[in-house]
């Protein structure tokens, strides 16, 4: 997708007309071939732009680059535990470097770690505000600002120079800076540089001679030579993906454009988020109802716990004291609370109401008050649970409206009594 290299030559100052400012344009593919290049003020560039095309509504491919000298490059040790700490310390170390009130300078700094030096570049809030502004009423939004030193190469031992007739731009790994050209060998003067790397233009004959010998000079030369602008060159290296500080950071950072896919899909996402909504609700609404039947569950398997086992004194975990009174009694196979109850269960006829049951663990008994329809079955019953090896004995039998209230004790010995 084409790229949109705006370098401001000037302040952009507000007018009548829209605003008096000086700017270098090209338009960039990715491949790095030039569709259109040129020199213009405002009006030229409203002319040129276009902010209803769709790759110019993307600030991803607005980038702008502003001088050097507008923006104050330095390279400082901060002191502080973690990232946050170093960001938050970051304005009160910089300070010391400026001569204005730092509220009143726009802060962007590079990558931020522990122990490293921290990149800095500093720029007057009112410059930045101005040339943002001249962009918007041109329709467009960049999505990068940057100095003109932050695309030249910076290594150990060595002093990149972007030159041109009047001006140079001098990077080194720590600082940068533009300076008269007439300057040039007295900036370089005061820098510890070995080696010289001159990316655009050449050194005169007299800059050579007033170099000092020692100092390696090295012209780099393109494949396809010398590009025909600086904005070119820096265009070129911001292609090739040469780190650099955006000055657009905290409240400048560009806000993306929504997809316009996403506008298709999003009543789509809403109705998901809507049903998840319900899901979640309901799902809490299942649990809070299943924890409040667990607990009426505990307290139905508690109270029938006492029923069974009256003499029981504390009852702390029911399911581990029902698991230990489950145990068989004696060295019979048939014997303890579980085979007579089983027993019981299994004999009974469906007409037969259960009015209670205790069990009495020092004689091994299991008592049952049992509401039966007759005598009769009271016998039967009596009698079943005899052939599997119980005893059982018949407290008490009345006759009532619905059938026959009887008591029964089962045990495990043979020749309980009869009604």
């Amino acid at each position: 997708m084409p790229k949109l290299f705006i370098r401001f030559l000037s302040p952009a100052v507000p007018s009548e007309e829209g605003f008096q400012v000086r700017s270098e344009w090209a338009i960039l593919e990715d491949a790095g071939d030039v569709r259109a290049t040129g020199e213009t003020d405002f009006r030229g560039l409203s002319d040129i732009i276009d902010p209803t095309t769709d790759w110019l509504s993307q600030p991803n491919n607005v980038i702008v680059i502003v001088p050097n000298d507008l923006v104050l490059c330095v390279s400082c040790s901060v002191p502080g535990r973690s990232v946050g700490q170093i960001r938050r310390a970051l304005p009160f170390v910089v300070e010391e470097f400026v001569t204005t009130d730092i509220d009143h300078m726009h802060l962007a700094s590079g990558e931020l770690k522990r122990g490293a030096p921290a990149r800095c570049n500093l720029i007057e809030r009112t410059l930045l505000d101005d040339w943002l502004s001249c962009l918007e009423e041109l329709g467009i939004r960049p999505g990068y600002m940057i100095a003109e030193a932050e695309l030249l190469p910076a290594s150990l031992g060595q002093a990149t120079l972007l030159l041109d007739d009047t001006e140079v731009v001098i990077r080194t790994l720590d600082q940068a800076a533009s300076v008269d050209r007439e300057n040039l060998l007295l900036a370089l003067g005061g820098l510890e540089a070995s080696r010289l790397q001159v990316v655009y233009g050449d050194l005169t004959d007299m800059e050579r001679g007033q170099l000092d010998p020692e100092v390696e000079v090295d012209i780099l030369r393109l494949p396809d030579g010398d590009p025909e602008s600086r904005l070119l060159y820096l265009a070129a290296a911001w292609l090739q993906g040469l780190p650099a500080i955006n000055l657009l950071q905290a409240s400048y950072q560009a806000k993306q454009p929504v997809n316009p896919t996403w506008l298709r899909w999003r009543p789509a996402a809403a109705l998901a988020a809507a049903w998840l909504l319900v899901a979640l609700v309901g799902m809490t609404v299942q649990a809070v109802y299943a924890g409040y039947r667990a607990d009426q569950l505990e307290a139905s398997s508690e109270s029938l716990y006492r029923e069974i086992f009256p003499g029981e004194r504390r009852v702390i975990n029911v399911r581990r004291q029902m698991q230990a009174r489950m145990g068989a009694r004696g060295d019979g196979a048939g014997s303890g609370f579980i085979p007579q109850l089983d027993a019981l269960g299994t004999e009974l006829e469906p007409s037969t109401g259960v009015m209670g049951l205790s069990y009495t663990e020092d004689r091994g008994e299991l008592a049952a008050d049992l509401l039966i329809p007759g005598y009769e079955e009271l016998d039967r019953l009596k009698q079943r649970l005899g052939t599997k090896g119980f005893g059982v004995e018949i407290t008490s039998a009345e006759q009532q409206d619905k059938g026959v209230r009887a008591r029964l004790r089962i045990n495990d010995r043979q020749g309980g009594q009869g009604a």
